[in-house]
């Protein structure tokens, strides 16, 4: 485990405590599968997308976008495909980029990652952005305050260690979280605990039609718009939720959303936990 210089006891000793405690899950990058105890979990993306009334019909509405913008709907499905391809892979890119450039920060260049090395000048230490939501990610860990301490980027973990039996969630569920800090209260102890962040690179985050035309999530989440903004809320909180099991104040919980100019939006998003162990 690594240690950042003149951080908070806290920090050092969460840091230990959610890598013991989680280091028995298991994550297969082929097929992103994560095992725990020989078994398949549903991951936090998955359990959001059951809140979804309708899911995408992709044959039926690549037929109806071929009726109207010509060519076949195997043509659209592929450029779909395509599309989502690129945005992954831009997406997984600035991810790691942004878990690189906080460790660097951190003094700790050994854990850049593989993807972002030909970046880094070791003369100047310096990790370069050479894309436009990579320069949002260092004005973000820029405006971070000095009140603020890296815990984790990138830490797996999973439901279902609450002590009390009854707040535990009926099905497992396991996810990855960006990054996790620490907040000292800034002066004042009353105000501490942990906030979670969470990168975003989708070129939208809100459907101003499905909000037009009422489209809602599933309940209990019927009052959330079918959006991505209210799935990142769900996927959040279930992060928050598997921390919280294991004894962390969860404080707060923001998207930073990285755009294609280079800024970045921070998002907070509400609290739905209880929500979730109530109907899961």
């Amino acid at each position: 485990m690594f240690v950042i210089k003149g951080e908070p006891a806290i920090v050092a000793e969460t840091r230990e405590r959610i890598l013991m405690e989680f280091s028995d899950l298991e994550f297969h990058e082929d097929g992103h599968i994560y095992i725990l105890n020989g078994c398949q979990l549903p991951s936090v993306t998955q359990l959001a997308h059951r809140f979804i009334r309708e899911p995408f019909d992709e044959e039926l509405q690549a037929e109806r976008y071929a009726q109207r913008h010509g060519e076949t709907a195997e043509y659209w499905k592929r450029e779909w495909h395509k599309n989502s391809f690129r945005a992954t892979a831009l997406g997984t890119k600035t991810h790691e980029f942004g878990e690189s450039l906080a460790y660097l920060r951190a003094g700790h260049p050994e854990m850049i990652r593989p993807s972002v090395i030909s970046q880094y000048s070791e003369e100047y230490h310096y990790l370069a952005p050479i894309h436009p939501k990579e320069e949002a990610v260092v004005h973000f860990l820029d405006a971070l305050p000095p009140s603020y301490h890296l815990v984790l980027n990138e830490a797996r973990i999973y439901s279902g260690k609450n002590l009390d039996a009854s707040r535990n969630l009926s099905q497992q569920v396991c996810g990855t979280f960006d990054m996790l800090y620490y907040y000292d209260g800034g002066g004042n102890p009353e105000k501490a605990g942990f906030i979670i962040f969470d990168y975003k690179t989708n070129k939208c985050l809100e459907n101003d039609l499905n909000l037009r035309f009422g489209k809602y999530l599933r309940e209990p989440f019927n009052d959330l718009v079918e959006q991505d903004l209210s799935l990142y809320t769900i996927q959040l909180s279930l992060y928050a939720l598997m921390l919280e099991d294991i004894g962390l104040k969860i404080i707060d919980r923001k998207l930073i959303w990285l755009k294609e100019d280079g800024t970045f939006e921070k998002k907070t998003v509400p609290d739905v936990t209880e929500k979730l162990r109530e109907c899961l």
